[in-house]
């Protein structure tokens, strides 16, 4: 098995060394495990990799207590009569999260203090935002209505929940904000990214707007890496779109 992993592909992931905390660690192994075929990897089996391959002591007891929180990250199930852990895509997209980056973890138990965490962060952004979130209603307005350091808000879907309510609401919202709004249709129905692009770099959302604290997801912030590539995509999408 570590012999597997010393020939995998890491050019996906960031590298290990750039994990700071535990739980990170043991979820990096796991989708590293996943690349490799060793999809359900036991605590035993990940602090082996961790020790044998990267010279990083982890028990594995403390791998267990730390996997067994996990919720959405991970799946509990039985490897030869033994508990092993499989990390969901949720793990992977913490997992691939760009080291240095804010990852905001919101949970439907937790959603209250979090939401106000996320509505603090978009009050923050600045210049026009790009947003692209394939499904939209009028609560997604009200988060778009805590972006107050914007200078122009250009929103990309493809649904809109209730036009007729959501067209109202926007022109409502327009009247409020100074007609700060733009959104367009996209003609393009496979548009599935989630994100928002400021002047200072690019936050990648788990879900719909809409969605926040509904069920787990994750808000990534990332800084300008990425920026001008996702900009470019948007706009090219942006343009052959359909005004709202």
């Amino acid at each position: 098995m570590v012999a597997a992993f010393k020939a995998a592909d890491l050019a996906d992931l960031p590298p290990l060394q750039s994990r700071s905390d535990e739980l990170s660690k043991a979820l990096w192994v796991l989708a590293m495990g996943r690349k490799v075929g060793e999809a359900v990897m036991t605590p035993c089996q990940i602090s082996t990799v961790l020790r044998d391959l990267y010279g990083i002591a982890l028990p594995r007891q403390k791998i267990q207590a730390l996997l067994a929180k996990e919720k959405g990250t991970v799946v509990r199930r039985r490897k030869e009569g033994i508990w092993a852990y499989q990390v969901m895509q949720a793990g992977v997209d913490r997992v691939a999260a760009a080291p240095g980056s804010t990852v905001v973890l919101i949970e439907p138990e937790k959603a209250f203090s979090k939401i106000r965490e996320i509505e603090d962060t978009l009050a923050g952004l600045r210049g026009v935002l790009s947003i692209c979130d394939p499904y939209v209603d009028g609560r997604t307005l009200d988060f778009l209505a805590k972006c107050q350091s914007a200078s122009g808000i250009r929103l990309l879907t493809v649904t809109v929940t209730k036009p007729g309510p959501f067209g109202r609401d926007l022109g409502a919202f327009n009247n409020e904000h100074g007609g700060v709004l733009e959104v367009r249709v996209a003609s393009q129905k496979d548009l599935h990214d989630r994100y928002i692009v400021h002047d200072d770099g690019l936050l990648l959302l788990g879900t719909s707007l809409n969605g926040l604290g509904r069920k787990q997801s994750f808000v990534v912030a990332l800084g300008l890496d990425l920026r001008a590539d996702v900009l470019a995509a948007f706009n090219s999408r942006w343009q052959v779109a359909t005004p709202i």
